[in-house]
């Protein structure tokens, strides 16, 4: 059958879409002048991962930074990260305080070792996720990769050669500068170590400086005759030689002398290092290690670079300006030691006849008597007497300062604010805290800066987020006495109570996690061996038997054994009488041969346990040496497979 022609036009011709196009959304809220807020983007995956170990490392160190750098923008905010570049060196403590706060022996806990070598680094080097190095290791390690780069060991997050920072330890004030800087301030007797974060423990002395910072910056210093003063500004970023800075700030301006002396103190370290492997023939190590010394070397070049006209005048009038500062006040220091000894001297003898006239014009510092001041002083004023005039425009008000104790040694240990509270109440104000001080400690709270704590201890909101912080409950009988401490019993005892209380919270807490873990062996034994593994509380009494109970009978007198390996028990004498005591029933012939059978059990038990145990090893050994010689491949048709049970565990193949 064919088709006709119109008929096959009318099927060839297109057909009409009758369906519509979709409507499309149009935005018409500018006609509304409404938009909704930008969303908060935050970064995701590797990225988020990358601003937390930033912030970290923000939080937790100190810094040695560029001279040429400019770093206002720090003593506003200190959340603001620095630049990674700007960083010449990252000063960790060689002792963590948190360790010497829950460790027994802080000593060994608290040290950092290299996560390669797990030796004290040489020559360290910080990655910029925060984990410490040998120079020499991470070249290493480095040199593994095809790539430029590579994933840091601990937390895989990328590693460059370029972007590996210096690391000083810290190991708090030395003897030197503690003696000077305490030479001539009160307080001071305690001995260098007592101010050390490592004995941080309840019972420990610890040696407190009262740190000063004004609210408009976040520089804060210990207060002596440098700060606050025209030789360290607010606002600009201290030299690492100026007083309490390498100790107490948070960044500090490097000079190249400084720079070239710590890189020349690594130059001999791995010099040392050299001398090691060539002992021991090692020539890889040795390669890597002529490596870093390489690398030191160009790092004092670039540092020697940094010297220029400018930077050397700003390092001269800061050094100028700093000696003129401390003579002045040890000048000072000199001339009020003087009045207060002519002062004794002169009311010791009795100067009655010279005028008061001439004696203060001797000694402008020296107080007056009552009826020279009382005349000096100016007349009241009265209703006749006409009032003077009030300045219409007085100066503004003095900057609002905080104070707060904080360990000698510069660590973040600050005291606990029960403790500023009876300090406040006994000085009757901040200004009036001495600036030493030696407490006992009592215990210590751990905390981490966060917008909570900045609230309620406001002097801290300098510290960036995140940072780790120590508060010490304090014992300050001997700072306040008796009389200043006896306001605050009731907020003191419960403190103590709540000590004592958390104390024994992280006790259980401790044994509960030591027994799940304990659990968690026993299963995994049970699961990999197929032999039930029984808890040490179920194990019987008969397994356990004092070696007294099947110790051999001593002969008898008359030097012959009784009969049947059963000793004669003598009549029990003594406070009881002939009654059979509880020691007589010890010694009775029931309980000795009782002991005795179970002795045996026992002993019989534990053979079997040892034996059982040998055999599963032996097995477990053939399976590990099966699985190397065959390369991890398994044969078709074959299976090894353990039996336990009561018996020993025996092997059979299918």
């Amino acid at each position: 059958m064919t088709s006709s022609p119109a008929s096959v036009q009318a099927n060839t011709t297109p057909k009409r879409n009758n369906k519509m196009a979709p409507k499309q959304s149009v935005n018409v809220n500018h006609l509304l002048n409404f938009s909704l807020p930008p969303r908060e983007t935050r970064p995701s995956g590797n990225q988020s991962d990358r601003y937390a170990t930033i912030g970290f490392v923000n939080a937790q160190y100190r810094f040695v930074m560029n001279p040429n750098g400019d770093y206002t923008v720090h003593f506003a905010d200190p959340d603001i990260f620095f630049q990674w570049d700007d960083i010449l060196q990252v000063i960790v403590p060689r002792h963590s305080p948190f360790a010497g706060a829950s460790s027994s022996d802080a000593q060994v806990e608290g040290q950092t070792a290299c996560p390669i070598c797990l030796s004290p680094p040489t020559a360290p080097r910080m990655t910029k996720c925060g984990h410490i190095y040998c120079f020499p290791c991470i070249l290493h390690y480095l040199s593994t990769s095809e790539n430029k780069w590579a994933r840091c060991p601990i937390c895989f997050d990328s590693v460059n050669a370029r972007q590996l920072k210096k690391v000083k330890w810290y190991d708090g004030p030395s003897r030197t500068q503690k003696d000077d800087e305490g030479a001539a301030l009160e307080g001071n007797h305690s001995s260098p170590s007592t101010s050390l974060s490592t004995t941080l423990r309840a019972g420990s002395t610890l040696e407190m400086r009262l740190i000063q910072r004004p609210q408009i910056t976040t520089l804060a210093l210990p207060r002596s005759q440098t700060w606050p003063s025209d030789l360290l500004s607010p606002h600009q970023a201290p030299f690492h030689f100026q007083p309490d800075v390498l100790n107490f700030a948070k960044f500090m301006l490097a000079t190249p002398d400084y720079l070239v002396a710590e890189l020349t103190k690594e130059l001999t370290e791995l010099a040392q290092e050299r001398r090691m492997f060539v002992g021991m023939n090692d020539d890889l190590g040795l390669y890597f290690v002529n490596e870093a010394s390489e690398g030191v070397r160009h790092q004092i070049a670039k540092a020697e670079a940094l010297d220029n006209p400018a930077l050397t005048m700003q390092i001269e009038k800061a050094r100028r300006d700093q000696n003129e500062l401390l003579d002045r006040s040890a000048m000072h220091a000199r001339r009020q030691a003087a009045e207060q000894e002519a002062r004794a001297g002169k009311e010791g003898s009795g100067d009655q006849d010279v005028p008061s006239d001439f004696l203060a014009s001797r000694t402008p510092a020296t107080a007056l008597p009552p009826a020279i001041a009382s005349q000096r002083a100016p007349p009241p004023q009265g209703r006749s007497t006409p009032r003077q005039r009030r300045n219409l425009n007085p100066p503004p008000p003095s900057t609002s300062t905080y104070y707060y104790y904080q360990a000698a040694s510069g660590l973040p240990i600050f005291l606990h604010p029960v403790d500023i509270r009876i300090l406040v109440s006994h000085f009757n104000g901040y200004p009036s805290f001495p600036d030493r001080i030696t407490i006992r400690v009592d215990g210590t709270s751990e905390s981490t800066v966060n917008d909570d704590l900045r609230k309620r201890c406001k002097y801290l909101a300098h510290f960036p987020e995140g940072a780790d912080v120590i508060f010490v409950e304090a014992d300050l009988l001997g700072v306040v006495g008796p009389e200043g401490l006896k306001d605050f019993e009731k907020a003191l005892k419960s403190r103590s109570t709540k000590r004592q209380e958390k104390v024994r919270k992280d006790d259980r807490a401790k044994a509960r996690a030591e027994k799940e873990e304990k659990e968690k062996e026993r299963m995994a034994l049970a699961r990999f061996t197929n032999v039930p593994v029984r808890p040490r509380e179920e194990v019987g009494n008969a397994e356990f038997v004092s070696l007294a109970s099947v110790s051999p009978p001593p002969p008898s007198q008359n030097g012959s054994s009784s009969p049947e390996g059963i000793e004669s028990t003598p009549p029990a004498t003594g406070a009881w009488g002939s009654r059979p005591s509880f020691a007589s029933a010890l010694h009775s012939t029931s309980t000795s041969s009782s002991a005795t059978s179970r002795g045996t059990a026992g002993q019989q038990r534990r053979r079997d346990l040892a034996e059982e145990d040998w055999e599963a090893d032996q097995i477990w050994h053939d399976l590990e040496q099966r699985a190397l010689t065959e390369g991890g491949r398994k044969k078709r048709g074959t299976r090894m497979v353990v039996l336990g049970g009561s018996g020993a565990p025996t092997s059979r193949r299918r």
